[in-house]
């Protein structure tokens, strides 16, 4: 499946500055994410879910916060999603160079994405529900400059499994501590909320992993940052 191209551009100067400008879509093929009873739902594709850069500024990833439409299976399932990565040409531009498929757990989202290390990235995974609140989970993926390239794969539900790259659960926010934390809807662990903004600090090894959440405006809900202590393979 062909993303939108160029999704993203930046200067090698801005880059360095830590800014990047996202460009309009310029292709009719990047689909939107599925939603209920088939209207796009409001996930970012595009611009995406989640935007890193590595530790030598030379390569940008950007997450699909929802499974494309064109991605989902036949019988409904929208666990696989894309992640594009760009690297910096030598005028200073930004070139897409591959798609990376990646498998959330049933019912989650991708809200943040940070690289860390050689080639590494921490994926933020989380869902909501009326009945037990927010749940975030954590997982580390490896060695992304060796995942398999699916910019060819039409839909990554008929893709082999072998296409997937693989991940590690290294933190559970609903089995954190709660901290004291007060809660104005129901939440498994009162410490929980809409957090989708995340940085490292360190890793591999022990690092320090900052999340930031989204109140959205609402009452009920705080905006909180929140730090932990993670091991990252």
């Amino acid at each position: 499946m062909t993303l939108a191209r160029p999704w993203l551009s930046a200067t090698a100067a801005a880059a360095a500055a830590g800014v990047l400008a996202l460009a309009p879509v310029t292709r009719a093929d990047a689909q939107q994410p599925a939603g209920p009873a088939g209207v796009a739902a409001s996930l970012a594709c595009p611009p995406p879910g989640g935007l890193t850069i590595s530790r030598t500024g030379r390569e940008i990833v950007a997450s699909m916060e929802g499974a494309l439409s064109g991605d989902v299976s036949a019988s409904g399932d929208a666990t696989l999603h894309r992640f594009g990565v760009y690297d910096l040409d030598r005028h200073g531009n930004w070139e897409l160079t591959k798609q990376i498929a990646y498998r959330t757990e049933t019912g989650n989202r991708i809200p943040e994405v940070q690289a860390y290390g050689h080639d590494s990235l921490l994926v933020e995974e989380a869902a909501f529900s009326t009945t037990a609140g927010n749940s975030e989970e954590l997982y580390a993926v490896a060695n992304i400059n060796a995942a398999p390239d699916v910019s060819n794969v039409a839909n990554l539900s008929l893709a082999p499994a072998k296409d997937v790259v693989a991940k590690r659960l290294v933190a559970n926010l609903v089995g954190c501590p709660t901290l004291g934390a007060p809660s104005r809807e129901t939440q498994a662990n009162p410490l929980l909320d809409n957090y989708e903004g995340m940085t490292i600090i360190g890793g591999p090894g022990l690092a320090g992993v900052s999340l930031i959440s989204d109140d959205n405006f609402s009452a009920t809900q705080f905006t909180r940052v929140l730090n932990l202590l993670v091991k990252l393979p």
